[in-house]
């Protein structure tokens, strides 16, 4: 929940190939070492091995936040509100005056709109605004996940529901964390609309100044709820706010961006739950068909992986 109110060194960096900001444009360099593991890097190898060019783009420009403000005339004072977001918000509306008793209510506004959520003739001395994404009536589906990964390889789950490491809160209680590779395609496990991508940061650790610092794409599903693919690696979104995508389609590639202790995806289904961004339960399906409950521990496969999607990393 985003809140604002109106009135007048240790450092885990992670993989061999992290970025460095002096590394922000041009050729990245992909290349199997002596030992046949792939390697990336902005300086050319100087061996002879087997090479691939990466062209780098600029980083994905940050969504936009939602914009609450007042308009006054001479006889009529307008609180409106723009949702840039390709999904639905929920904003509280809380009116101070010196005059009259307080004033709260909640509105939800469509996906990429613009509103009046409030008209008075009286002055608006102040007033506080927060938001949530979703609307508070949404009733999440009993949907069967693809697992969220385009590779023939199988990885392992390092923290499932409950996990003690972090996933103790609403927000990510329902989370799950599959370990991977970095570079590891990062596929779409229910079709939606992506609400907003980040891919703008190079490093990653455990302390709380990562906390906010991860990269990841959410996309928003047809009951309203939402998935969220985090620690995704740098500049490596292939999907933007506004695109529709299905279950399989490429989203990114797994990296450890943010509050992260080694590349992993971390995924997570949530929806509005009292005016509050709160995580959901949910299952995967197997390679027979059959749904499961992930479970720390587990290997998993995703046998629907297109296969000229996969490289071998």
């Amino acid at each position: 929940m985003k809140i604002k109110m109106l009135t007048l060194r240790h450092l885990l960096l992670v993989a061999s190939f992290m970025f460095t900001q002096n590394a922000l444009s041009g050729q990245i360099y992909k290349f199997k070492d002596e030992n046949g593991n792939w390697t990336f890097s902005d300086k050319k190898p100087t061996s002879e091995l087997e090479l691939e060019i990466i062209e780098r783009r600029p980083a994905m420009v940050k969504n936009r936040k939602p914009k609450i403000y007042l308009s006054e005339g001479s006889n009529k004072h307008t609180i409106s509100a723009i949702n840039p977001y390709h999904a639905p918000i929920e904003v509280e509306i809380k009116i101070i005056s010196e005059k009259s008793e307080e004033i709260t209510f909640r509105k939800v506004m469509p996906p990429s709109s613009k509103i009046s959520l409030y008209d008075s003739k009286d002055v608006v001395d102040r007033f506080l605004y927060s938001w949530v994404l979703g609307s508070p009536q949404t009733t999440e589906s009993s949907y069967i996940y693809h697992l969220p990964i385009s590779s023939l390889q199988e990885h392992r789950i390092s923290q499932s529901f409950n996990g003690n490491f972090s996933h103790h809160k609403p927000s990510n209680k329902y989370a799950v964390d599959i370990a991977m590779p970095i570079g590891t395609y990062i596929s779409a496990a229910r079709g939606g609309t992506v609400i907003w991508v980040k891919d703008d940061y190079h490093m990653g650790g455990a302390k709380k100044y990562f906390l906010d610092k991860a990269n990841y794409v959410s996309v928003l599903h047809s009951d309203g709820s939402y998935a969220t693919y985090a620690h995704i690696l740098q500049e490596t979104a292939m999907v933007k706010p506004g695109d529709k995508v299905k279950a399989g389609d490429i989203l990114a590639r797994s990296g450890s961006s943010g509050f992260s202790t080694g590349p992993h995806l971390h995924f997570v289904i949530r929806k509005n739950i009292g005016f509050s961004a709160v995580s959901v339960p949910f299952k995967f399906l197997n390679e027979d068909g059959e749904s499961f409950v992930p479970q720390k521990g587990m290997m998993v496969f995703n046998h629907m992986a297109p296969i000229q999607e996969i490289e071998t990393l």
